[in-house]
C-alpha cells in the first residue's frame, strides 16, 4: 500500500462520517479494530463498539473539516481535523494504523478540554 491509498483512507472516513455513513466508516475498519478517543480513555474494540461511537457523533451533529494535509508514513495517516456543531468546535488529530490490506487496525483521536471551543455534549477528561 503506498502513501496516496494511505491518504485516501483518511479522505474516505472524513466523507463518509459527514455523510453519516455507518456502513461506509466501519468498511474501513478491521473487524478487530480498537478506538481511542480521547487517547488516554479507555479503548474500545470490534465494530460493534466502534459503531456506537459514531452514532453518539451523528446524533450530536457533528462535522468533520480537515485542516491541512493528511500525514502518511509506514502503516499509519495521521491528520488534524475540527468537528464543528452549531455550538462548539473540537480540534482533534487523528492517527490511523493500517493493516497491510488498508483496514484501520487502531484509531486514536488526540484532543483534550484545551481543544474544545464553545460548547459540546462531550466527555472531556480533566474538564
Amino acid at each position: 500500500m503506498d502513501d496516496a491509498a494511505r491518504i485516501k483512507v483518511a479522505l474516505d472516513y472524513i466523507a463518509a462520517y459527514n455523510a453519516a455513513d455507518l456502513d461506509a466508516i466501519l468498511a474501513l475498519y478491521a473487524p478487530d479494530a480498537s478506538m481511542e478517543d480521547p487517547v488516554g480513555g479507555e479503548p474500545v474494540r470490534g465494530v460493534e463498539a466502534i459503531s456506537a461511537l459514531y452514532r453518539m457523533g451523528f446524533e450530536m451533529g457533528v462535522q468533520l473539516e480537515l485542516e491541512g494535509p493528511v500525514r502518511a508514513t509506514g502503516n499509519a495517516v495521521a491528520f488534524a481535523i475540527c468537528g464543528r456543531t452549531a455550538r462548539g468546535r473540537l480540534y482533534i488529530i487523528d492517527v490511523f494504523d493500517l493493516t497491510p490490506a488498508g483496514k484501520i487496525a487502531r484509531m486514536r483521536a488526540y484532543w483534550g478540554p484545551d481543544n474544545l471551543v464553545g460548547e459540546m455534549d462531550l466527555a472531556v477528561p480533566g474538564a
